[in-house]
This record gives C-alpha cells, sequence and structure tokens, in this order.
C-alpha cells in the first residue's frame, strides 16, 4: 500500500523569473519534439528544459554532456536563488483546468513523496511494459541531477472523497504557490502544511492501492537509482522516496483518458492491397470517405468489442473482428481474458504479430497523439500504414494491473499531461 510523506519541494523564485511561471515550465521531456525543444530554450534562461532536456553538442564528452550540464544548471539556480526551497515540509494540491471535446475540465490531485518498494510492484500497481533507450537517458539524468524534476503520475481511490474534502479545503490565495498556462490549460499549485491535514492525507493513502498512469520509466529508473545507491558504504535512505502525483480514478470527471495511435514504418508487402486482403481473414472491413468518417465510426464500437481505423495512403478503412472469440484466441502471449480484450492487445499481439507478421520491433512503431499526426507520417512517406484506436478505460486499466500483467507500451494517454517545473525534490545525499 501507499507510504507517503510531504517534503520540501524546490520551487521557482517569482522574482528571479519575471514574475511569470508559464514561461519556465514545460511538458514531461517525452512529448516534446525538436522543435518544441528549441521553442523552450529561446523562452526563458531559467526554463525547465535545460534540466530535463538539454541539447547534444558536438564536443559531447564523459564529462561534458547534456546531463552534466544539467546538473551545472540546477547547481547554479539553486545558487542564485532561481530556485528555492521551501521551510515547510508540505503536499502540494495540483489543479489543471483544460478543454476537451468543447467543455470544461479540472482535474485534482497532489503531489507527495511515496517510499519505492523493493519488488516492482510491491508498493504500485505498473500497467505498461517500458523500453531500454528511454530508461538508459532518464538514468543518465538521475545520476548527475540527483533529483526527481517531474512527478510519477498515480491514480487511486479516493473512496468517499476525504481526500478530496482535504484538498478543497487548502485551495485558497493564501496558500497558492503556483500559477502557470500553457497550450490554453491553467495549472496551479497550492501548499498544505497544516499537520493535522498532512497527517489525514498519510493515513488515508496508506489503505490505499495505487496504479501508475503515466511514467513507468521514471518509476523503473528511480527504483534502479536508489537500488544502486543502497550497495554504496554509508547510504541514508535520501533516495528511498520518489515525487508522485495522486489523482482519484473513482471520480470519472477527474480523468480524461486519449488513445495513442500507431504509425507502422516497415510492412512485408508490396501494397496496401496486400494488407487489406490478410486483415479480411478474420475482420469485417469497411471503406471510409475520410479521418472524420474513421473516428465517428470508432465512437460507436461497442463496450464489449473492439475495433481499427487504418489510413494505408490511398485509403481509410475502419475495422471489427468478425468473431472476438477468435481474434482474442490469436494472441498467444499468457495472459488474463481481460488482457487480451484489450484494443492495444488485440492490435499488437493479434494484429501486428500474428496477422501481419511484423511484431512489435522497437523503433517501427511511432505513437502518435492526434490522428491527424499519423495520417501525415504516412503521407510523407516515411510510415506505411496508421492505426487508430478508442482509448483504454480507466475500469480496464485497473483490472489489468490488479492481476499483476502489463499493457503493451503507450496503452494509455493521460489528459493533459502534468507540468515539469512546478516542483522539484532534491535528495538531501
Amino acid at each position: 500500500m501507499a507510504e507517503i510523506r510531504p517534503f520540501k519541494g524546490f520551487l521557482y523564485n517569482k522574482s528571479k523569473i519575471n514574475g511569470d511561471f508559464s514561461d519556465v515550465v514545460a511538458p514531461p521531456y517525452d512529448v516534446i519534439s525538436p522543435e518544441m525543444q528549441d521553442e523552450l530554450h529561446k523562452k526563458n534562461e531559467y526554463n525547465v528544459i535545460r534540466l530535463i532536456l538539454g541539447k547534444d553538442q558536438n564536443n559531447d564528452n564523459n564529462t561534458n554532456n547534456k546531463y552534466t550540464r544539467a546538473r551545472f544548471c540546477l547547481e547554479e539556480w539553486i545558487k542564485k536563488e532561481v530556485l528555492v526551497k521551501d521551510n515547510e515540509e508540505s503536499f502540494y494540491i495540483y489543479a489543471q483546468k483544460y478543454n476537451y471535446n468543447g467543455e470544461e475540465y479540472r482535474r485534482l490531485g497532489f503531489i507527495g513523496l511515496m517510499k519505492i518498494g523493493e519488488t516492482y510492484g510491491d508498493e504500485i500497481l505498473p500497467h505498461e511494459f517500458t523500453l531500454a533507450k528511454p530508461k538508459e537517458d532518464r538514468m543518465n539524468l538521475i545520476k548527475e541531477v540527483k533529483s526527481n524534476l517531474s512527478p510519477i503520475f498515480c491514480i487511486f481511490d479516493d473512496e468517499n472523497g476525504k481526500v478530496k474534502k482535504i484538498l478543497d479545503k487548502n485551495m485558497n490565495k493564501k496558500n497558492l504557490a503556483v500559477s502557470a498556462e500553457a497550450d490554453g490549460e491553467l495549472n496551479e499549485l497550492w501548499r498544505i502544511t497544516d499537520k493535522k491535514d498532512v497527517e489525514a492525507i498519510v493515513s488515508i493513502m496508506k489503505e490505499k492501492k495505487v496504479f501508475i498512469a503515466d511514467g513507468h520509466h521514471r518509476y523503473e529508473v528511480a527504483k534502479n537509482y536508489r537500488d544502486l545507491l543502497k550497495k554504496q558504504p554509508g547510504y541514508k535512505g535520501a533516495a528511498d522516496h520518489i515525487m508522485m502525483y495522486f489523482a482519484d480514478m473513482i471520480d470519472s470527471s477527474n480523468l480524461t483518458i486519449m488513445a495513442t495511435h500507431r504509425a507502422i514504418k516497415n510492412l512485408p508487402y508490396k501494397n496496401s492491397e496486400e494488407i487489406i486482403a490478410k486483415l479480411k481473414e478474420h475482420f469485417k472491413i469497411a471503406e471510409c470517405a475520410d479521418l472524420a468518417e474513421v473516428m465517428k465510426e470508432l465512437s460507436k464500437i461497442k463496450k464489449d468489442s473492439v475495433g481499427f481505423g487504418i489510413f494505408t495512403g490511398e485509403k481509410y478503412y475502419m475495422i471489427e473482428p468478425n468473431s472476438m472469440s477468435v481474434i482474442t484466441g490469436l494472441i498467444e502471449e499468457k495472459r488474463s481474458a481481460e488482457w487480451k480484450k484489450l484494443d492495444v492487445s488485440i492490435l499488437h499481439f493479434a494484429i501486428l504479430t500474428k496477422i501481419l507478421k511484423i511484431g512489435n520491433i522497437e523503433g517501427n512503431i511511432t505513437y502518435v497523439k492526434n490522428p491527424e499526426q499519423g495520417v501525415s507520417l504516412v503521407k510523407d512517406g516515411s510510415h506505411k500504414v496508421a492505426f487508430f484506436l478508442n482509448p483504454t478505460k480507466v475500469e480496464q486499466l485497473r483490472s489489468v494491473a490488479e492481476l499483476g500483467e502489463m499493457m503493451p507500451q503507450k496503452s494509455t494517454y493521460f489528459y493533459p499531461k502534468l507540468l515539469t517545473g512546478l516542483v522539484m525534490n532534491r535528495f538531501e545525499l
């Protein structure tokens, strides 16, 4: 269960950043394009991009590279009081106001430190597989900065809204620490320092199962880093805890999950007709006029079924299984029935692996948030086909995680992403 505690976070000093937090925050490192990276570097000399995603340089070596430069920046910013450590231990309320499909939403949660268990899955339930390359990158960074620069996104069951009541009580002008706008979203951070409220949250969370929504790579890296430090003489447990954002998953209005679509670079087929012919053996195929029709038909898929949109560069299609039992039967992985019914499982292990026989080779699949991006990748010739999916549901994530299973990578896209730079946790080594 979740063993959490408050902490003294490092926050930007408003007087040092021209009073605008919006200029120094950034999205998570893994959704930042090269173009956005350039923009953020130009936006403000103290933008957190210099810590989470520095630029490579031609003369980089083992002692001078983007990771060591991140350490230098962090140390300099602390020395210059650009980043200032809070005097009191706090939990940090984090609210995001955003628009989705023409409606206004607010996601509410809080940031604290959670103890890392000895075995992955003991204290927190993952739901996605991870890849080696991103973990190597984040390990190189954490070794230098010795900090959690951004929180892991987790969800939990706030039964009867007990945590929410405490958060609502503390969301006032006195406790407001940060207000930043990004991509039309308002991000606000408040401190909870009252000891009774802090103790109440700690007590409530002791009984909770926590599920990772976003940040699997960074969580695994933090655990591996902790394990590395434990082998060193004199280690006192400074990296035993990791910075987490906790959001309620029971209130459906508190979470927005988007689909992550797939574009495939290489296929062993001469043309799109061969691809569709292979799929016709197991799917009903309907040609669509355009992407809008594909997405409309996807939204009509019933709860107990699946469907996929396809763009081959020439035509758009909608496909649905002739038989759910047959299509899930193609999946050779030894997994539960719940896991095999997931859209992402069927795509990766029935369609890509069994039917099209291309497997899930790292680097051959590009993951995109917007379906238009998938279409563009196919149209520019860099990819052969794009697949469009419905989003994974929270209840699916929960049931699979509780069974101790993990979904294929990028099974969920929780929207909006958490901003990096609102608060940071520096290990006291």
